[in-house]
């Protein structure tokens, strides 16, 4: 099922290819909470791999939305932009963030003065109607608990425990109203990646949970038959004339079934931050899937085949 509360997209003034050069502001939104598999140190990369022009963005598995963040830093889009995820409590919260971020500082200040093991776990147990509870409720267990780890069991609870930290940073007041506007004009939906529907020109950045690691974001999971459903909705799209790049893990299984001439693979090196257990935390190898509708390589390959032969045939 969709719930969504849709805002309509906006045009922003700089031109799409903005971040060659130059030095970003520092007053700059940056994500409102910790996400296993962020991508704050590969955004640069995974921006680098997109194509100078394109239409409308979309982010089916926003997360954190770190590459959204640092996009929107370096005036990259510049049409609609729509941002979900199957993850109902995160969609609330960036939508109590976008347009009620006073409201958000104010209960996320209760929970700041009220913080004690007691008050998390009173917390962790409570359910919500409004958004803005939900909101600020999620962004208090997500600053507290332990690892900054987003968990819930198969009924959708989240069940992880408090963190130590000495002081955890609750209520981030400038940061909020950064990213509210941020996120004013942007379209923001609880669904999942099947139900996006992308026009040829647009653009489509996936981040599902990875391969053989934590898939613990919703009670469903994200097993190999969902990989392979993305997978063939990816091929889907760049057929439609889509442009598309997934982010996931480096295993046998996503080169395998990402092995295709539609599509391109890099490796590169990503450092993770959150993991259950220490010996997962530090530099790892990911890939960077890339649809070769609009790779440049590929496309200047094909024009210079044509040339070869056009002459033969004279």
């Amino acid at each position: 099922p969709m719930t969504a509360l849709m805002r309509g997209g906006g045009r922003l003034s700089a031109p799409a290819g903005a971040d060659r050069g130059g030095t970003a502001d520092q007053s700059v939104a940056k994500p409102l909470v910790k996400w296993a598999g962020g991508k704050r140190t590969l955004a640069p990369e995974i921006s680098r791999q997109f194509p100078k022009m394109f239409n409308d963005y979309y982010e089916p598995f926003v997360g954190g939305g770190a590459l959204f963040f640092h996009l929107i830093s370096k005036n990259r889009i510049n049409s609609n932009i729509f941002l979900s995820d199957i993850n109902s409590e995160l969609i609330s919260t960036y939508m109590s963030a976008r347009d009620c971020p006073d409201d958000l500082i104010e209960e996320l200040r209760h929970h700041q003065d009220m913080h004690s093991k007691e008050h998390y776990q009173s917390i962790r147990k409570k359910r919500y109607r409004s958004d803005l509870k939900i909101a600020a409720r999620f962004i208090y267990l997500n600053k507290t608990c332990f690892n900054g780890l987003y968990r819930v069991n198969k009924s959708g609870k989240f069940n992880v425990p408090m963190g130590s930290y000495n002081n955890p940073n609750i209520c981030d007041e400038d940061n909020i109203r950064l990213v509210s506007r941020a996120l004013e004009k942007v379209n923001l939906s609880h669904e999942s990646f099947e139900e996006i529907k992308p026009k040829a020109g647009d653009l489509v950045y996936c981040d599902p949970p990875y391969d053989d690691t934590f898939t613990g974001y919703s009670g469903s999971g994200f097993g190999s038959l969902d990989q392979e459903i993305l997978r063939d909705k990816c091929r889907d799209w760049c057929k439609k004339g889509v442009h598309v790049i997934v982010s996931n893990s480096n295993t046998d299984f996503i080169r395998k079934i990402y092995k295709d001439i539609n599509f391109q693979i890099k490796k590169v090196k990503a450092t993770r931050h959150i993991s259950c257990d220490g010996s997962g935390r530090g530099k790892v190898e990911e890939l960077i899937i890339i649809g070769r509708k609009f790779s440049q390589k590929s496309s200047r390959a094909r024009i210079v085949t044509k040339k070869v032969t056009r002459r033969r045939t004279k």
